[in-house]
């Protein structure tokens, strides 16, 4: 770990006692910039050149969560729960954030606690705008159904009109599937799987449905199997996946690559008392045209798509799935090569 301008903080903090601390803690200057860093921080954004002297808005972007979060400690005290942690090209999951100011410099301290698995959500949870919607709409739906329904079986001439009624009202109810399709997933049921047969499965489904697109495996077959709701990282993937076949549509010669590696040297800490982990990746690379610089900075939010008709998703729900199994998404995209590199923990063996 890297100290920074120790003298600015005037605060007799050892480097060794932050170290010690299990959650990820960022020490800040006035101007947001990097100052201190502990070991646990380190090991959570290892990838991210999240080191002293840049900025957070560097890393996450001007507008992200976490950066107007540190701005507001600035004059007082703030605690956040359940903080999207993401940037341009990488989506992290969420953590509760604890942020505080020192002395009267305007330096900032943030603590992190990465949020633990989904659980069911809590009776006050705010939904989301999207699941909001949803809601709305599927509520009269259900009223105007069982009023339809009654029409066609009094039988009459109004019963085909009732019948019309009633697939025009599951037709919309389908439509609301696909604005809040995280709606649909429970909290996930952890098991051990091979992530090979998840990647199997995706390609698969992606071929049956973009038959002249070349889809390639390079598989390290020694890989340990992962603990994880399997139904959910093959959707994940195949969001993923689906949405590169899209971009390539028409484009001659498109191909897909699945690759599955271990990432050595990568640790990762998912809560204040959990033991840092060693990461599997996963790397969904396309041969297209890359990602549209208008949405790059936003490729993770609901409704960012340059597709016409699209809703703009599956990335999102994508990343809230691999959020669930405490994992991370980064993605490096120019013209010609896209690669989604999926972090997932690898469950350290348990002692007979």
């Amino acid at each position: 770990m890297t100290g920074g301008d120790r003298s600015a903080w005037n605060v007799p903090v050892p480097e060794t006692w932050l170290d010690a601390l299990p959650m990820p803690f960022i020490g800040l200057d006035r101007e947001g910039r990097i100052q201190r860093l502990n070991a646990a921080a380190a090991e959570w954004f290892a990838g991210l050149r999240a080191h002293p002297g840049r900025t957070l808005a560097e890393i996450f972007g001007d507008d992200a969560p976490i950066v107007e979060l540190a701005r507001r400690a600035s004059s007082g005290d703030v605690a956040e729960h359940d903080v999207v942690i993401a940037g341009p090209g990488f989506a992290m999951g969420r953590a509760n954030i604890q942020a505080r100011a020192v002395g009267d410099g305007g330096f900032v301290a943030l603590t992190l606690q990465p949020a633990p698995r989904l659980r069911a959500p809590s009776p006050g949870a705010q939904p989301s705008a999207a699941r909001t919607l949803a809601h709305e709409v599927r509520n009269p739906l259900a009223g105007i159904r069982a009023a339809a329904q009654l029409m066609e079986r009094e039988g009459g001439p109004s019963s085909t009109l009732a019948r019309l009624i009633c697939d025009e009202v599951d037709r919309i109810n389908r439509l609301t599937d696909k604005i809040d399709p995280a709606a649909a997933l429970d909290v996930a049921r952890f098991a051990a799987f091979n992530v090979h047969e998840a990647l199997e499965r995706v390609r698969a489904l992606v071929a049956s449905s973009a038959p002249s697109l070349q889809i390639r495996e390079q598989y390290d077959p020694s890989l340990p199997a992962i603990r994880g709701d399997r139904d959910q990282i093959i959707q994940a993937f195949l969001n993923i996946a689906k949405n590169a076949a899209e971009a390539m549509a028409g484009q001659p010669n498109a191909r897909l690559t699945f690759v599955t590696l271990f990432r050595p040297g990568v640790r990762v800490r998912t809560s204040a008392v959990a033991a840092a982990r060693p990461q599997l990746e996963v790397q969904i690379v396309d041969n297209g045209p890359g990602i549209a610089p208008a949405i790059a900075e936003r490729l993770f939010e609901a409704f960012t798509t340059t597709k016409p008709g699209g809703m703009g998703l599956g990335l999102n729900v994508a990343a809230d799935i691999i959020g669930r199994h405490d994992g991370r998404i980064e993605v490096d995209s120019a013209p010609g090569r896209t690669a989604f590199k999926i972090l997932l923990p690898i469950e350290a063996e348990e002692n007979p």
